[in-house]
């Protein structure tokens, strides 16, 4: 099955609050650990992309930092019709 919409981060801007994934009605979001950062930030992560479903956005409308993206197709591909 392929992914066609699912949130994407922009972490540098990102205030680790939380609200996305409280926000989240499909419990898809989690906080990680960054990997790269000593002090233990964590960072909203997507744990199945492929279960985003369409239209919802409303990890998108929680965020006040504009952290938060969908990527979602330019066109629709062969194995589907929206």
């Amino acid at each position: 099955m392929a992914i066609h919409w699912f949130p994407f981060f922009k972490l540098e801007k990102c205030a680790h609050c939380g609200k996305c994934i409280s926000a989240c009605p499909h419990q898809l979001l989690f906080q990680k650990q960054e990997e790269n950062k000593p002090d233990g930030t964590f960072v909203p992560k997507i744990s199945n992309p492929e279960l985003c479903p369409m239209n919802c956005s409303e990890c998108v409308k929680s965020c006040d930092c504009g952290v938060i993206g969908i990527i979602r197709p330019a066109k629709p591909c062969d194995c589907c019709s929206f």
